[in-house]
């Protein structure tokens, strides 16, 4: 007998698949890296996302995870940490001067590097994905298979890839939209702006969530 049972695990997939659109900090934040620098930029923020959420998952099945159900203080204090840092990326952004997107080969931004290493470390300091796989992952889990660290660690790899996948699905649906706005110089004045608001508003949403 396999595993992972192959009915409970098209469940989850079905599942995933439907929580990876619902909108929350991390398809909000590719969404809006893809709007303010293009398809790359939010497919290497999806990317950055989805090694976050591997190593939630690894936590996870080492049984790491446990800390934050142990200890609350521990919890609200990354909590409060990964909303300090959406601030700062808020203030950053509103802090950036207004320009248009550069279309030339030679166009300047940031790194891809830096893209990946900003989505991953927003994803890591949301300690709700920790306690989330947690609650989640043992619900698709096949007590007579045997093996549950090797069946987490597998939904929890499926989960990291297909979310990678619809991140990669929304950027290509959002990437025309930002074709038809270059060009348009009154949107890319506010641009900045607008993607401070929504990081801004990010940040106030989990510090509401948090009381």
């Amino acid at each position: 007998m396999p595993p992972l049972d192959p009915g409970l695990y098209l469940t989850f997939l079905g599942s995933v698949f439907l929580l990876a659109l619902a909108p929350g900090t991390d398809n909000i934040y590719v969404v809006t890296r893809s709007l303010s620098q293009g398809k790359q930029a939010g497919m290497l923020a999806g990317l950055g996302i989805a090694i976050a959420l591997s190593l939630h998952v690894t936590a996870a099945t080492l049984g790491l995870s446990q800390i934050f159900l142990a200890s609350p203080g521990l919890y609200l204090a990354v909590r409060y940490l990964g909303i300090a840092y959406l601030l700062y990326l808020a203030y950053r952004a509103f802090s950036a001067p207004a320009e248009e997107p550069a279309l030339s080969a030679g166009a300047s931004g940031p790194s891809g590097g830096r893209i990946i290493r900003e989505a991953a470390l927003l994803a890591l300091l949301n300690p709700k994905l920790a306690i989330f796989f947690i609650a989640f992952l043992p619900q698709f889990t096949n007590p007579a298979g045997g093996q549950l660290a090797y069946q987490l660690f597998a939904l929890g790899l499926t989960f990291a890839v297909e979310s990678l996948a619809v991140f990669a699905l929304l950027v290509l649906f959002v990437s025309p939209l930002r074709d038809w706005l270059i060009g348009r110089a009154a949107f890319w004045r506010w641009q900045s702006k607008i993607t401070g608001a929504i990081l801004l508003s990010l940040a106030l949403w989990l510090l509401l969530l948090a009381d």
